[in-house]
């Protein structure tokens, strides 16, 4: 156990001591080469001293021993980095006496005949490899130099921890000797120690020497590889030069000894016709290079205007986000920048075709151009030979100047080499453009996708944002200044959640409508709308936290695909700086202020909420009585039923204040019904007693009060219906309304009807006639009262036709009543004109009257008129008489009229007139 503690704590020991030390690390590791740092070894020293003071000396051994086997590991990697490093230094060696060994090639010899042609070629091509050769060897020697010093560094690392090492050690040996520790490895001594640092010093001088000698060496390899590049281009373009002419300078030879086997005659026609011909060719160069030139500028705009298209800047950077409204101000920022560069990447993309779609316009029209520019180079040098020839016949005296024809010094035989190898160079170079264009390029595509991913992310958090804010605005807005319909989807819903939770018979109990009980159901209702309000502010809370979530995974979405983009655009950051703006800014994005500043503040409202939710949690706990101390469970929570807290108890103050209610209405509705039971039979009583004839003969009740009484108890209820009704707390006032109005109707529409009730009650008030009676209305005949009903009375005429008459007709005529006794009153109208003495007339009627069986004894005469004229005298009687039997009026009023007549016919009545009502 105690060897196992100090091994731990030396490993920890060195471990820190290293990591305090320069050149920490692995041997092999790639990096710069390191910068000279003086280390304070003192410092170390004390340190080292510090950590071993007061340790047992076995533990002091153990930590030395420790640093031994350490030791090995050093020197290894040391050794290692060594041997790296010579072998690379060999490869330079090898690479630079490559250079040197390489032989310049032999000149390219000069091209007087065709045969000459080849020998050219070969000559030139021998000097292109040449300089592709030096361009190989020489990039090998810079790149095995630039390997060199990375050995070199590599084995100063390694050297420099060895060194270190070995000052541990020397110390902690030193320390373990001062205290005694015993017997130690042999490593730690001093000699070995000392060998050691030598063959650290020997090596490390030995590579530095290396490394100055291939540092001095390679000084001149970059200028000479550029001369080399520079040279070896040169050559290649003279070798493709020459090919390109090969054909035409062996056709030159073929023309001129084509020209000295022609006779003289045919020399000079063959000299006219080719003339003429270059003539017409040199005519139509001048079109195809119009069409040329038009084509070149067309190419020209369009790759002007492609170059035109810039990237946009990337906005400024803003202040760190801290709320919600920054954060989308600064995404959309964000989403123009990137919305700018998806246009800008579509607007290059349109440039670009227009600029291929003008590059074929251009070749189509170069490949004209240096056509008709090849043929009229052809045609120069036919002429030329031709030309050559001729001269040196007349030189000769072979031919006659006289037969060669005029105009012949004025030919043209410039030959448009130049315009040629332009036009040809041209072709090849949009040829090169045009397949540069066409090319596909992965990257390209895959950054112009990943731009197309980084703004869809930004606009769905955009939209995200948008739904906070309009969650977030109806989470603060109030009932009242809620809409309408809104409000009324709320009321509904507090009405369907009181009703679903009230108790079985509270539906019986809600029948009470006091004032009491309404203050208690609002206070409930209240409750219960706070409840509703919570439910939907929880729904509201919990979306609002899901869309936050939400923002966060898209956030992370987009550091992902940023981090894809940015890996595509390492490959164009040295190239374009427009690329390196764009990297910085996608850095910036995905540094402290950018996303995780944004997720920050996703955070923090996500904290602001769920205190929030708590909040409603405990406000929901005070409603039901239902407790929740999880914030993503207050939805869970108001859903449950509210048993206790202050719906409870706003339950059970409305059941007790309703029972309460109901017994003082059951009271009240009580009364009313009383009252609408007694008062109708108070009032027929009253009218059954005001009215003496309220019975018929056989002692039944009048038909009329039969009728008031129904109307009576019809009236009595409905008014108590209402009453009932206003006292459950309804608006009857609609019910009365529409009552009233329905009776005024009526009362309208039976105006006749209603009068004959009002005369059949004034008919009996009056007692005027009863039924039996024989009574005369106004002037008509008499007739017996045989029923008397609300609406009519039945009258029985002495013929025993049936009459029915209205009750307003009745009180509204004169009613003469002529029964007395059983007897019914008669009488007739007798006019005497005469001038004698009427009592004979008189004696004569009463006689006859008298006479009658059905006449009783209580008969008599009356004068009803008196007129005179000169001598004759009017006089104007009423005989009358009281009937047995009223069915026999008739037939005693003719018995009576037969016995006046037979009286009359008896007596002496001249002069005397005699009339009969």
């Amino acid at each position: 156990m105690l060897h196992i503690r100090i091994l731990s704590a030396g490993v920890a020991f060195l471990s820190a001591l290293c990591l305090a030390l320069p050149g920490n690390g692995r041997s092999d590791e790639k990096a710069p080469p390191p910068k000279s740092v003086l280390v304070d070894r003192e410092q170390v020293r004390k340190e080292l001293e510090a950590k071993l003071t007061g340790r047992a000396p076995a533990e002091v051994v153990a930590f030395v021993e420790q640093l031994a086997r350490e030791w090995v590991v050093r020197k290894g990697a040391y050794e290692l980095a060594h041997r790296r490093f010579t072998s690379q230094a060999a490869e330079v060696s090898k690479d630079r006496q490559r250079v040197d060994d390489l032989k310049a090639p032999a000149p390219v010899p000069l091209v007087l005949r065709s045969a000459d042609v080849e020998a050219a070629l070969k000559a030139e091509q021998a000097v292109v490899d040449h300089h592709a050769s030096r361009v190989k060897h020489l990039e090998a020697w810079n790149g095995a130099a630039a390997a060199l010093a990375v050995a070199g560094a590599d084995f100063d690392r390694a050297a420099r921890a060895a060194d270190d090492h070995l000052f541990a050690m020397r110390t902690a040996s030193a320390f373990a000797a001062k205290v005694g520790a015993g017997k130690l490895p042999d490593a730690v001594e001093a000699k070995q120690l000392d060998d050691a640092a030598a063959r650290i010093k020997a090596l490390g001088s030995e590579v530095r020497a290396a490394l100055e000698k291939a540092t001095s060496d390679s000084a001149g390899v970059e200028k000479q590889l550029v001369d080399a590049r520079a040279a070896s281009d040169a050559a290649a373009a003279k070798l493709e030069a020459l090919k390109g002419a090969q054909a035409d300078t062996l056709a030159a030879f073929r023309f001129e000894e084509q020209a000295r086997s022609m006779a003289p005659a045919q020399l000079v026609d063959e000299f006219a016709k080719t003339r003429k011909s270059l003539a017409e060719k040199t005519g139509a160069i001048s079109g195809d290079a119009g069409d040329y030139k038009k084509a070149v500028a067309s190419a020209s705009d369009a790759r002007h205007s492609l170059n035109a298209v810039k990237e946009p800047p990337p906005p400024t950077r803003a202040e760190v986000p801290t709320s919600l409204e920054q954060t989308t101000r600064a995404l959309a920022g964000v989403e123009a920048y990137l919305t700018a560069r998806v246009r800008n990447s579509a607007e290059r993309e349109e440039k670009a075709n227009a600029l291929i779609s003008a590059l074929d316009e251009l070749e189509r029209r170069a490949v004209a151009y240096s056509t008709t520019l090849d043929d009229a180079r052809r045609l120069a040098a036919q002429v030329t030979a031709f030309a050559t020839e001729t001269e040196r016949r007349v030189g000769n005296g072979d031919l006659d100047a006289a037969q060669v024809p005029a105009g012949f010094g004025d030919t043209n035989r410039a030959q448009p080499d130049g315009e040629l190898r332009a036009v040809t160079l041209t072709i090849q170079q949009l040829r090169q453009e045009r397949e540069q264009l066409r090319k596909p390029d992965p990257d390209a595509e895959n950054i112009k996708a990943l731009t197309g991913h980084l703004l869809a992310r930004v606009d769905e958090r955009l939209n995200l944002l948008a739904d906070l804010r309009a969650l977030a605005h109806s989470y603060a807005v109030p009932y009242k200044d809620r809409p309408e319909a809104e409000q009324k989807r709320l009321d509904q819903r507090v009405t369907e959640r009181v009703n679903g939770e009230a108790a079985e018979w509270d539906w019986l109990l809600a029948f009470d409508r006091s004032k009491a009980s309404a203050s208690a159901a609002e206070l409930l209702s209240a409750d219960y709308r706070e409840l509703i309000d919570f439910d939907d502010q929880a729904d509201t809370l919990k979306r609002q936290k899901e869309a936050l979530e939400n923002l966060v995974d898209l956030g992370r979405r987009e550091a992902a695909d940023i981090a894809k983009l940015r890996t595509v655009l390492e490959k164009y950051e040295a190239t374009s700086e427009s690329t390196r703006t764009w990297d910085e800014w996608l850095r910036l994005r995905t540094a402290s202020g950018g996303l995780k500043a944004e997720e920050t503040t996703y955070r923090d409202e996500v904290s602001r909420l769920n205190a929030v939710s708590l909040a409603t949690a405990r406000r929901v706990e005070a409603l039901t009585g239902n407790s929740a101390t999880d914030a993503n469970k207050v939805t869970e929570q108001t859903k449950l039923p509210a048993g206790g807290g202050e719906i409870g108890k706003a339950r059970a103050e409305l059941r007790a204040a309703r029972i309460r209610g109901l017994r003082e209405t059951g009271i009240r509705i009580g009364i009313v019904l009383l009252c609408a039971f007694i008062l109708p039979r108070v009032m027929i009583f009253v009218l059954g007693r005001a009215i003496r004839g309220g019975t018929n003969e056989a002692g039944s009740p009048s038909p009329v009060l039969a009728a008031l009484r129904r109307v009576l108890k019809v009236g009595a209820w409905a008014v108590a219906l209402v009453l009932v009704l206003n006292i459950l707390g309804y608006d009857v006032t609609a019910l009365v309304m529409a009552l009233a109005i329905g009776v005024l109707a009526l009362a309208l529409a039976a105006r006749p009807m209603i009068a004959d009730v009002l005369g059949s009650v004034a008919i009996f008030a009056e007692r005027r006639f009863k039924v039996g009676d024989v009574v005369r209305l106004g002037t008509g005949e008499p007739a017996r009262v045989v029923g008397l009903t609300w609406r009519s009375t039945a009258l029985k005429n002495a013929t025993g036709l049936m009459l029915s008459v209205p009750n307003r007709k009745v009180t509204e005529l004169t009613v003469e009543n002529l029964s007395r006794g059983g007897e019914t009153y008669d009488a007739i109208a007798v006019t005497v004109s005469t001038d004698k003495d009427a009592g004979k007339v008189v004696t004569v009627l009463r006689g006859a009257v008298g006479q009658c069986k059905n006449v009783s004894a209580d008969n008599g005469v009356a004068v009803v008129r008196y007129s005179q004229k000169g001598n004759v005298k009017v006089v104007e009687y009423r005989f009358w008489w009281f009937l047995k039997d009223y069915e026999a009026r008739t037939k005693t009023r003719d018995e009576v009229f037969a016995r006046i007549a037979l009286g009359l016919s008896q007596e002496d009545m001249a002069g005397i007139e005699v009339t009969l009502g």
